[in-house]
């Protein structure tokens, strides 16, 4: 499983339908481009900050973080700054369990 946090950065956005106009659709196009459930976390009541949360369950961690990498190369091209990053990738093993 792999989640990642991205927090956007628009400084030059002053208002919210115009933060509402970038962000919609590039979420709307990580949904539709990658399997990941995608989420407006946080700040969304100001201008020129914005926080998604991604999430991709599968096999292969090193697809998994391929995954997000493709998935901040989409927003970086939808020309929306990236303040900052993490991504975690868990590994579950089934022969760990009793």
């Amino acid at each position: 499983m792999a989640v990642a946090h991205m927090q956007l950065r628009m400084p030059w956005v002053h208002s919210l339908k115009a933060k509402r106009a970038l962000v919609v659709p590039v979420v709307a196009g990580l949904r539709r481009r990658y399997p990941l459930a995608v989420a407006r976390v946080a700040g969304q009541d100001a201008c020129d900050w914005e926080r998604l949360a991604l999430v991709s369950v599968g096999t292969d961690p090193d697809a998994l973080r391929g995954l997000m990498e493709a998935a901040e190369r989409f927003v970086a091209a939808a020309g929306i700054e990236l303040a900052w990053r993490r991504v975690e990738v868990e590994v579950w093993d089934d022969e760990d369990r009793p």
